[in-house]
């Protein structure tokens, strides 16, 4: 008897785990299906933990939750009542559009936004349909997503200019966004809204929210925002407004940066904020033309190799040339051996360290990195307490995201060799290529080391870099321009030893005209007539 209730016991426990098993397929294949009928999702990752552990401030939210990942963490409780705050202005912007709408299309958007996220996410239909309809109601109006969108005078509105409402704790609340289309116009900028809420909220919050909104955990699917904005604005609405203002406020969160792109060329398809600010971080179209306009001289090099063959020119001269006329599959042959050098061995080599000075005409982003003429142009790059979470979210994004290429990557990478030693910092930054808020230039050669700490990148593979590592590489090479550049730093630095050098090459070159002189006399004396 003990037996049969073991044996219906075990099967009891198979059926139940059977079920289990089903309902969480059934969720997966949900997801699937979600999936594939959102062809332009984009997955959003969790930091795997032993790369959080270098750098927890880098990757997790200091002050607002946005997405599933950090949703209900205590420390960032305070900040949920200015999202119910966004909420009811929201409502109060269509009032023809009630609470239910809004959740509806949170209801109908839910699976979608679940494919997104790579972790499974454990929280109820209710909880995550609301925190949706927060995190986007907070984006679309402190983003000044809202902007133009006039608010309909009524008695609860009636003191608008005051920017008195209840909030959605039930508590008078001050807002620091426009009201109404007449106070949208006194917003004179971006810089202005932001002093306004700066106000409200203090501005070490302020300064937290910006830091918190380009991170790849804290990030909720940008057609969420979107999908609010056209209950709010109505679906004839073009969503170009809304993506402008949100590019124009992500533009401002990075003006520290030089960007290539232009007001007229705002992104208009983007996944999530953080894809949207590595968009103006991509290298310019222009770049890479000049890239490919730099390499066509090598035709003139093999030209003035053959020119020097048949004039019997030194086969030290001989040897130095052909550096510069390699092929491609020699150059990938030496990149398989070398990586990027240090600041200080280019400069050895002869390499001239500048700073790329921003055009307003032709601008470039922080990642035109151009070598031409043995001058390496690299655009100004400013460090401060925030510039490590940045690059990290963006390589963060990816190294788990194929499909956004390694632009962000092989720039750290590059910079992370390139400042190698504190001489190497300090050399950039007497160039004016890195200014730093740092305690010191070891700092900011650690913070470059350990950006490039644990990251995936392929020195052969294809890489936007790759043409000017492979025309530095062939430079620093080339003996007869380690020789030249050895003989001007230490023979020609000092004008006093470059005009001694000088009088000693007159005082030889007088002394064997006059040998020469001697010996033709000798061997042809003069003849009387």
């Amino acid at each position: 008897m003990d037996g049969f209730e073991s044996c219906r016991t075990t099967v009891a426990d198979i059926d139940e785990l059977a079920v289990s098993m089903t309902r969480e397929l059934t969720y997966y294949w949900s997801l699937g299906e979600a999936r594939e009928r959102g062809t332009k999702l984009c997955l959003i990752y969790k930091i795997p933990q032993h790369i959080r552990e270098v750098d927890r401030n880098a990757y997790e939210p200091m002050v607002q939750s946005f997405g599933p990942y950090h949703y209900g963490t205590p420390t960032l409780q305070a900040m949920e009542k200015e999202k119910w705050n966004c909420l009811d202005y929201i409502l109060n912007l269509n009032r023809e559009k009630r609470l239910r709408d809004y959740l509806k299309v949170m209801q109908r958007l839910e699976n979608q936004v679940r494919s997104c996220y790579t972790e499974e996410i454990k929280m109820d239909k209710k909880k995550f349909r609301q925190m949706l309809l927060l995190d986007g109601c907070f984006i679309l109006v402190s983003l000044y997503g809202t902007a133009g969108i006039v608010m309909p005078e009524t008695e609860a509105y009636g003191q608008a200019n005051n920017q008195e409402f209840v909030g959605g704790n039930g508590v008078g609340q001050k807002v620091p966004w426009p009201r109404h289309e007449g106070e949208a116009a006194n917003q004179n900028s971006i810089a202005e809204h932001d002093a306004d809420y700066a106000d409200q909220i203090g501005r070490w919050y302020t300064n937290f929210v910006a830091h918190d909104l380009l991170l790849l955990e804290n990030q909720i699917p940008f057609f969420v925002v979107e999908r609010i904005y056209e209950l709010v604005a109505g679906k004839d609405t073009e969503n170009q407004r809304l993506t402008d203002k949100i590019a124009e406020y992500v533009e401002e969160i990075l003006h520290y940066y030089p960007k290539a792109i232009q007001e007229f060329e705002r992104p208009k398809d983007f996944h999530h904020l953080l894809h949207l600010g590595h968009m103006y971080f991509r290298p310019s179209q222009r770049m890479e033309e000049d890239s490919h306009r730099h390499a066509r001289p090598r035709f003139f090099q093999r030209l003035l190799h053959f020119g020097r063959s048949y004039s019997k020119l030194s086969h030290q001269l001989e040897e130095n040339d052909q550096v510069f006329s390699l092929n491609h599959q020699t150059y990938c042959l030496q990149a398989a051996q070398q990586r990027w050098r240090r600041a200080a061995q280019y400069v050895e080599a002869g390499v001239e360290f500048k700073k790329r000075e921003f055009n307003k005409q032709s601008p470039h982003s922080l990642l035109d990195i151009r070598f031409t003429k043995k001058v390496l142009e690299i655009p100004c790059l400013p460090i401060d307490e925030n510039t490590s979470s940045l690059f990290r979210n963006f390589v963060a994004l990816e190294q788990t995201c194929p499909q956004f290429g390694n632009d962000v990557t092989a720039y750290i990478v590059f910079m992370s060799q390139l400042t190698n030693m504190p001489d190497d910092v300090m050399l950039l930054a007497q160039r004016g290529i890195i200014v730093h808020e740092l305690r010191s230039d070891e700092e900011v050669s650690t913070l470059f080391t350990k950006l490039s700490k644990d990251v995936v990148f392929d020195f052969n593979g294809k890489h936007y870099l790759k043409s000017v590592w492979q025309m530095m590489e062939a430079h620093y090479q080339s003996r007869l321009n380690r020789w030249i550049a050895w003989l001007r730093h230490n023979h020609f630095s000092n004008p006093w030893l470059a005009l001694g050098a000088f009088a000693a090459v007159i005082v030889l070159s007088c002394t064997a005209l006059q040998t020469l002189i001697s010996v033709f006399s000798y061997v042809y004396p003069p003849t009387d007539e």
